[in-house]
């Protein structure tokens, strides 16, 4: 009985023990230069009202995630991410057979600009642009909702890019 207590503290003692070592993103390195960022509301250059808001809360929820919930006020930011949503299309893109649209395609292009808050120095500068399908609806509310749901996701695909395209930088 006694082999059996000590092989089964034996077995959780290693399985639970491991090294140690672990990485903490925004510890030590915070997100490789990134730290202490602040997104300003893009502007909106399309005829979709709104988008400015989806837009730069995707790239708000983008930093906070790679920094550990490090978005900071404009007056305490080493750095400040501006922009503007440069277009915004819904083109058909499948038809039934009875010449109806089946699916749409949503795409979004914006640029992006890093500066220096103290300096103004501009640190990078960017476009990028996704899309993404979504079917046809005849319900027009459904219809809405799949659209805002395109656009949520491009939003999100475009604040990583964005992240990784400004990381390479740094």
């Amino acid at each position: 009985m006694r082999r059996l207590i000590l092989l089964f503290l034996l077995f959780f003692g290693v399985t639970f023990s491991g090294c140690g070592y672990h990485h903490l993103q925004g510890v030590g390195s915070p997100a490789r230069g990134l730290d202490g960022i602040h997104v300003r509301i893009f502007a909106n250059k399309s005829y979709r009202a709104g988008l400015e808001t989806v837009v730069t809360q995707s790239l708000i929820d983008e930093y906070a995630l790679h920094s550990g919930g490090n978005a900071v006020a404009e007056g305490a930011a080493r750095l400040v991410l501006s922009g503007t949503v440069l277009s915004y299309t819904v083109d058909p893109v499948s038809y039934t057979a009875a010449d109806r649209v089946a699916g749409y395609r949503a795409a979004l292009k914006i640029a992006a600009t890093l500066t220096e808050r103290q300096t103004g120095k501009i640190v990078w500068k960017g476009e990028v642009s996704g899309n993404r399908d979504f079917p046809a609806s005849p319900d027009i509310a459904l219809q809405q909702n799949r659209e805002s749901a395109a656009i949520a996701e491009i939003s999100r695909r475009l604040a990583e890019q964005l992240h990784e395209k400004m990381q390479e930088d740094f």
